[in-house]
């Protein structure tokens, strides 16, 4: 961006836009994690869901379908976006979303909870997907890395919140507690504007782009405005020019080069673990044998969890993108291989006693070093990736691959542990970790403080990468 428009302007109606549509994040958090006190309650009968009570087969689909549901949102995410807006469809997510909650409270039965997580699902996709995309548009370069990360704060309180009120809630209490975030995302987002590239596209928007614009930068002088419009412009000129299908997306290195970065980052987030101890955080701190209670460890990581990821925006901004990445997933490593010790020393039959403290240390640090880097930052790269006329379909794809990793990960967990035991689960999914500093260290690219337009460059090897 031009040093006109970085002069000192008020950041305030951006921070409110970008934290307005992640309480978004913060209501898909919720519905991730609900399965963890609930799976408990559910399989000792839970009076206020009619008694009603699952095996462990029921508990392992109830926790995964979530998962399966959000590899489908994408492809939605795909044909909405371009077509009603990011605004719209964020909208259309927590909506769906705030649906599932109502046949959850209202029809606390196996299939109908099977149904509400596919459709809850359905929503974590699309936000997943859109929201990268709103915040990447709607911001200015120096500020896109570190607003790109709030999404993973506000999902990490949507976490919390699951963890701190779950075990000490009924059923039906629990699920008056997780509406409330979807339906206050719908009072607030409503409100804010849509992506000034978004309307540049519409016809007969410019004005409506240029006043979006305007309100996202604060309000700065005309000029200023319309020559960041004009630069949207033709930038957006010349991705019309160029068509939005799978043959555009696989046409050309560039792209291709784009859509492997993306898929890499998203699939070693999920390759870590991280959606097997969120789904069954409560059930592997009851298999260590720790005294302390499930309940209590797993406040305890989600409470981390939030602050880690309150600090990660600030060093990210300081630090850059790669550093944060390095120190996340040599964390991970640490921890998850000391972690697939412990249980390694467990299964040999050991007094753990004197090791008690080590389950939810390692999984403490885990977090931390998680939030750092391998749980945010795959997205905001996937926001800033990909051209104008493929961001729908190639976010859509990336976000569908994830969760189908994350599917296949939190249904097969409990069976792979009991075929290969739970240390070697732990020391795979360490030995993924290290694969993603390699990945980090020698082929991501640093793309921290870089235009739109210069990753496109970039990519398309008209510029040399930044070291």
């Amino acid at each position: 961006m031009t040093s006109d428009v970085e002069e000192s302007h008020s950041t305030l109606n951006l921070y409110l836009a970008a934290c307005t549509v992640n309480i978004g994040a913060f209501a898909v958090g919720c519905a991730i994690t609900w399965s963890s006190p609930t799976i408990f309650k559910l399989k000792n009968g839970d009076l206020s869901a009619n008694g009603l009570s699952i095996t462990d087969t029921e508990g392992a689909w109830i926790a995964s379908l979530i998962a399966l549901g959000a590899a489908i949102g994408p492809l939605i995410a795909r044909f909405l976006v371009d077509r009603i807006g990011r605004k719209r469809t964020i909208l259309f997510a927590i909506s769906l979303l705030t649906i599932s909650w109502l046949i959850i409270g209202l029809f606390p039965k196996v299939l109908p909870i099977y149904l509400a997580r596919v459709l809850a699902g359905i929503s974590v996709g699309l936000v997943y997907t859109v929201n990268p995309l709103y915040i990447a548009e709607i911001s200015e370069p120096r500020y896109r890395s570190s607003l790109g990360t709030l999404m993973q704060f506000f999902l990490c309180t949507g976490f919390l919140v699951e963890y701190v009120v779950g075990p000490h809630t009924t059923y039906s209490g629990l699920v008056l507690v997780s509406i409330g975030p979807s339906i206050l995302c719908l009072c607030s987002f409503i409100l804010m504007p849509e992506t000034p590239q978004f309307l540049l596209k519409q016809p007969n928007s410019e004005k409506k782009a240029l006043e979006s614009l305007s309100w996202l930068r604060g309000h700065p002088r005309d000029d200023i405005v319309k020559k960041e419009l004009n630069e949207l412009k033709i930038l957006l000129g010349e991705n019309v020019k160029q068509k939005t299908g799978i043959k555009e997306l696989f046409g050309s290195r560039g792209n291709i080069k784009a859509l492997l970065i993306s898929c890499i980052m998203v699939g070693f987030q999920q390759v870590s673990g991280i959606n097997v101890v969120l789904f069954y955080s409560e059930s592997i701190f009851k298999s260590t044998g720790s005294n302390i209670s499930s309940s209590t460890s797993s406040i305890i990581v989600g409470s981390v969890m939030v602050l880690a990821a309150s600090i990660t925006p600030p060093f990210t901004k300081i630090y850059g993108m790669k550093v944060l990445l390095y120190i996340s997933t040599i964390g991970m490593t640490i921890t998850l291989s000391a972690l697939g010790f412990y249980f390694f020393l467990q299964s040999l039959g050991h007094n753990m006693i004197s090791l008690s403290w080590l389950p939810i240390t390692c999984l403490v640090l885990y977090i931390i070093t998680y939030c750092f880097g391998i749980g945010p930052l795959p997205w905001a790269i996937m926001g800033e990736m990909f051209p104008a006329n493929l961001k729908a379909i190639a976010s859509a794809l990336t976000t569908s691959f994830c969760w189908i990793l994350g599917f296949i990960l939190t249904n097969r967990f409990m069976i792979l542990c009991d075929t290969i035991g739970q240390h070697f689960t732990f020391w795979i999914f360490s030995g993924f970790c290290i694969l993603a500093f390699l990945f980090s260290k020698y082929l991501l690219p640093n793309t921290e403080g870089m235009t739109l337009q210069e990753i496109q460059d970039m990519l398309h090897s008209r510029i040399t990468t930044q070291n």
